[in-house]
Protein backbone atom coordinates (compact mmCIF):
# COMPACT_ATOMS: atom_id res chain seq x y z
CA UNK A 1 0.00 0.00 0.00
CA UNK A 2 1.56 3.44 -0.99
CA UNK A 3 1.06 6.36 1.39
CA UNK A 4 -1.53 8.30 -0.96
CA UNK A 5 -3.58 5.02 -0.59
CA UNK A 6 -3.44 4.79 3.38
CA UNK A 7 -4.27 8.61 3.41
CA UNK A 8 -7.21 8.17 1.13
CA UNK A 9 -7.93 5.15 3.24
CA UNK A 10 -7.58 7.00 6.41
CA UNK A 11 -10.10 9.75 5.35
CA UNK A 12 -12.89 7.20 4.95
CA UNK A 13 -12.10 5.11 7.92
CA UNK A 14 -12.68 8.24 9.86
CA UNK A 15 -15.82 8.85 8.79
CA UNK A 16 -16.95 5.51 8.80
CA UNK A 17 -16.00 4.93 12.38
CA UNK A 18 -18.16 8.18 13.07
CA UNK A 19 -21.06 6.41 11.56
CA UNK A 20 -20.19 2.75 13.18
CA UNK A 21 -22.14 1.35 15.95
CA UNK A 22 -20.05 2.15 19.19
CA UNK A 23 -20.18 -1.50 20.75
CA UNK A 24 -20.17 -4.53 19.47
CA UNK A 25 -20.89 -7.52 21.30
CA UNK A 26 -19.87 -10.83 21.01
CA UNK A 27 -22.86 -13.54 20.41
CA UNK A 28 -23.37 -17.24 19.48
CA UNK A 29 -25.68 -18.95 17.07
CA UNK A 30 -26.73 -21.82 18.95
CA UNK A 31 -28.49 -23.81 16.11
CA UNK A 32 -25.13 -23.70 14.29
CA UNK A 33 -22.57 -23.50 17.08
CA UNK A 34 -20.81 -20.82 15.24
CA UNK A 35 -19.95 -17.10 16.68
CA UNK A 36 -21.42 -14.11 15.61
CA UNK A 37 -20.96 -10.72 15.62
CA UNK A 38 -23.43 -8.00 16.89
CA UNK A 39 -24.23 -4.59 17.22
CA UNK A 40 -26.22 -2.67 19.99
CA UNK A 41 -28.09 -0.01 19.69
CA UNK A 42 -26.89 2.55 21.72
CA UNK A 43 -30.09 4.46 21.96
CA UNK A 44 -32.79 1.11 22.71
CA UNK A 45 -29.71 -0.99 24.40
CA UNK A 46 -31.74 -3.71 21.47
CA UNK A 47 -28.80 -6.12 19.58
CA UNK A 48 -28.53 -6.49 15.42
CA UNK A 49 -26.10 -9.01 13.96
CA UNK A 50 -24.17 -7.91 11.71
CA UNK A 51 -21.87 -11.25 10.96
CA UNK A 52 -21.61 -14.68 11.74
CA UNK A 53 -17.92 -16.11 11.91
CA UNK A 54 -17.34 -18.99 9.65
CA UNK A 55 -16.03 -22.33 10.98
CA UNK A 56 -12.16 -22.40 10.83
CA UNK A 57 -11.81 -18.93 10.92
CA UNK A 58 -8.42 -18.18 13.20
CA UNK A 59 -8.61 -17.21 16.51
CA UNK A 60 -6.45 -13.87 16.09
CA UNK A 61 -8.95 -12.93 12.81
CA UNK A 62 -12.03 -13.53 15.07
CA UNK A 63 -10.43 -11.12 17.62
CA UNK A 64 -10.01 -8.70 15.25
CA UNK A 65 -13.21 -8.81 13.81
CA UNK A 66 -14.57 -8.47 16.85
CA UNK A 67 -12.41 -5.72 17.88
CA UNK A 68 -12.31 -3.76 14.93
CA UNK A 69 -14.33 -0.93 16.16
CA UNK A 70 -12.54 -0.24 19.16
CA UNK A 71 -9.22 -1.32 17.57
CA UNK A 72 -9.75 1.61 14.17
CA UNK A 73 -11.17 4.33 17.04
CA UNK A 74 -7.74 4.05 19.18
CA UNK A 75 -5.85 4.10 15.96
CA UNK A 76 -7.52 7.06 14.98
CA UNK A 77 -7.56 8.82 18.27
CA UNK A 78 -3.86 8.34 18.01
CA UNK A 79 -3.08 9.15 15.16
CA UNK A 80 -4.85 12.46 15.68
CA UNK A 81 -2.68 13.50 18.87
CA UNK A 82 0.68 12.29 16.41
CA UNK A 83 -0.80 14.85 13.80
CA UNK A 84 -1.42 18.07 16.58
CA UNK A 85 2.41 17.20 17.98
CA UNK A 86 3.49 17.44 14.17
CA UNK A 87 1.64 21.17 13.83
CA UNK A 88 2.81 22.19 16.71
CA UNK A 89 6.37 21.32 16.12
CA UNK A 90 6.00 22.99 12.55
CA UNK A 91 4.99 26.18 14.07
CA UNK A 92 7.34 25.44 16.41
CA UNK A 93 9.84 25.54 13.64
CA UNK A 94 8.45 28.47 11.34
CA UNK A 95 9.17 30.44 14.87
CA UNK A 96 12.69 29.61 15.08
CA UNK A 97 13.08 30.37 11.44
CA UNK A 98 11.23 33.62 11.86
CA UNK A 99 13.40 34.25 15.13
CA UNK A 100 16.49 33.72 12.86
CA UNK A 101 15.72 35.63 10.00
CA UNK A 102 14.89 38.53 11.65
CA UNK A 103 17.79 38.41 14.30
CA UNK A 104 21.55 40.15 12.81
CA UNK A 105 24.20 38.70 11.30
CA UNK A 106 25.47 38.53 14.33
CA UNK A 107 22.79 36.81 16.44
CA UNK A 108 22.38 34.95 12.98
CA UNK A 109 25.91 33.74 13.79
CA UNK A 110 25.68 32.82 17.45
CA UNK A 111 22.48 30.98 16.58
CA UNK A 112 24.48 29.00 13.93
CA UNK A 113 27.47 28.07 16.23
CA UNK A 114 24.84 26.29 18.79
CA UNK A 115 23.48 24.28 15.69
CA UNK A 116 24.06 20.75 15.25
CA UNK A 117 23.49 20.68 11.69
CA UNK A 118 26.02 24.13 10.94
CA UNK A 119 28.19 22.09 13.76
CA UNK A 120 28.56 18.83 11.84
CA UNK A 121 29.24 21.13 8.50
CA UNK A 122 32.15 22.85 9.91
CA UNK A 123 33.63 19.98 11.16
CA UNK A 124 33.16 17.67 7.90
CA UNK A 125 34.17 20.49 5.03
CA UNK A 126 36.46 22.48 7.32
CA UNK A 127 38.17 20.34 10.24
CA UNK A 128 36.91 22.51 13.11
CA UNK A 129 36.81 20.59 16.38
CA UNK A 130 32.83 20.91 17.56
CA UNK A 131 33.31 19.88 21.07
CA UNK A 132 34.13 23.17 22.95
CA UNK A 133 31.89 26.14 22.30
CA UNK A 134 34.95 28.56 22.47
CA UNK A 135 36.88 27.02 20.50
CA UNK A 136 33.69 27.01 17.44
CA UNK A 137 33.60 30.99 18.39
CA UNK A 138 37.10 31.28 18.11
CA UNK A 139 36.95 29.56 14.87
CA UNK A 140 34.32 30.65 13.23
CA UNK A 141 35.54 34.09 13.87
CA UNK A 142 38.77 33.80 12.13
CA UNK A 143 37.40 31.70 9.09
CA UNK A 144 35.29 35.30 8.80
CA UNK A 145 38.45 37.40 9.72
CA UNK A 146 36.69 39.40 12.31
CA UNK A 147 37.50 39.98 16.20
CA UNK A 148 34.04 40.11 16.89
CA UNK A 149 30.65 39.08 15.91
CA UNK A 150 30.08 42.08 16.18
CA UNK A 151 31.56 42.93 13.66
CA UNK A 152 28.97 41.20 11.16
CA UNK A 153 26.46 43.94 11.44
CA UNK A 154 29.18 46.92 11.04
CA UNK A 155 31.41 45.99 7.98
CA UNK A 156 29.88 45.09 4.57
CA UNK A 157 32.60 42.87 3.77
CA UNK A 158 32.72 41.03 6.99
CA UNK A 159 28.48 40.48 6.81
CA UNK A 160 29.46 39.21 3.11
CA UNK A 161 31.97 36.90 4.42
CA UNK A 162 29.29 35.55 6.68
CA UNK A 163 26.49 35.70 4.35
CA UNK A 164 28.88 33.30 2.19
CA UNK A 165 29.61 31.09 4.43
CA UNK A 166 26.08 30.75 5.63
CA UNK A 167 25.09 30.19 2.42
CA UNK A 168 28.20 27.42 1.59
CA UNK A 169 26.48 25.65 4.45
CA UNK A 170 23.06 26.03 3.25
CA UNK A 171 24.36 24.42 -0.26
CA UNK A 172 25.93 21.58 2.05
CA UNK A 173 22.72 21.29 3.83
CA UNK A 174 20.74 20.64 0.51
CA UNK A 175 23.19 18.20 -0.92
CA UNK A 176 22.76 15.74 2.24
Amino acid sequence: MTLDEARAIYKRAEVTAGFASDEWVRLHDAEVGRPQIGARDSMTGEVQVLATVERGCAFDDEELLFNAPIFLRAVLTVAQEAFEVIRRQKREIEQLQAKKEKASLAQQCAIACGDAAFLRWLFEVHGVETTDRIHIATRVRTMLAVQSRAELDTDPAAAARWRRMYGDFKQWMKGR
